[in-house]
C-alpha cells in the first residue's frame, strides 16, 4: 500500500440541487464526518458493493451441487463442440514447432 508520500490526490467534483447538498451536509454533520469524508466513505461502501456484486458468483445450494455435478461428471463432448474444437486449433491457437 502507498504511503501519505507516495499517494497521489485527486478531486472529485458532483454537481447537484441546493435540496440534496443540504440533506447530504445533515447526514455528514450527523456522522460527525466533513462532507467531503462523508461523500468519499458512502461512494466507497456503495462501490465495494456494487463491486462485490458483479465480481461474485452465488448459488443456492442445489445451483453448487449441479455445478459440482457438473464438474466431476462432464457430459461428452459433442461432435460439433469436437469440430468446434478442431477448427479452434488448426485457426486459432496455431502450435509454433
Amino acid at each position: 500500500m502507498a504511503s501519505n508520500a507516495d499517494r497521489k490526490e485527486t478531486r472529485l467534483v458532483a454537481r447537484t440541487s441546493t435540496e440534496i447538498q443540504e440533506i447530504i451536509q445533515r447526514a455528514a454533520n450527523y456522522s460527525g464526518a466533513s462532507l467531503s469524508q462523508f461523500l468519499i466513505e458512502s461512494a466507497m461502501e456503495k462501490a465495494r458493493i456494487v463491486i462485490e456484486r458483479t465480481e461474485t458468483l452465488r448459488l443456492s445450494m442445489a445451483g453448487a451441487d449441479a455445478l459440482f455435478s457438473a464438474l466431476e461428471n462432464p457430459p461428452k463432448a459433442s461432435k460439433k463442440a469436437l469440430k468446434a474444437a478442431r477448427h479452434y486449433k488448426d485457426t486459432v491457437n496455431v502450435d509454433n514447432h
